[in-house]
């Protein structure tokens, strides 16, 4: 058995640079898989998920800042949209 000896630096970026590496790969399959199915929330659901009213709902659709979808005169969500404004109204206390 061989044995290869590094600077500790050396080594260390070499770790660094796998890592960023195996995130690069991580990000491009996850832009070539499109074919996920969207998951969809009711808006019973999303209410209770951004602890938003019935109406508070309807204004966020009528200003076009929640994307939505009607069937048969029901209110559905892209569970991305609701994640996405919670990623943006969310602030770290402490």
């Amino acid at each position: 058995m061989d044995y290869i000896m590094i600077e500790r630096t050396v080594y260390d970026a070499m770790v660094v640079a796998l890592k960023e590496c195996r995130q690069m790969l991580t990000t491009a399959l996850c832009r070539l898989s499109h074919n996920r199915r969207q998951e969809w929330i009711d808006n019973n659901s999303t209410q209770s998920i951004l602890r938003r009213s019935q109406r508070s709902m309807a204004t966020l659709r009528a200003d076009g800042k929640i994307g939505y979808t009607l069937i048969e005169g029901k209110v559905y969500y892209p569970a991305d949209e609701i994640g996405r404004i919670l990623n943006e109204n969310y602030k770290k206390y402490g």
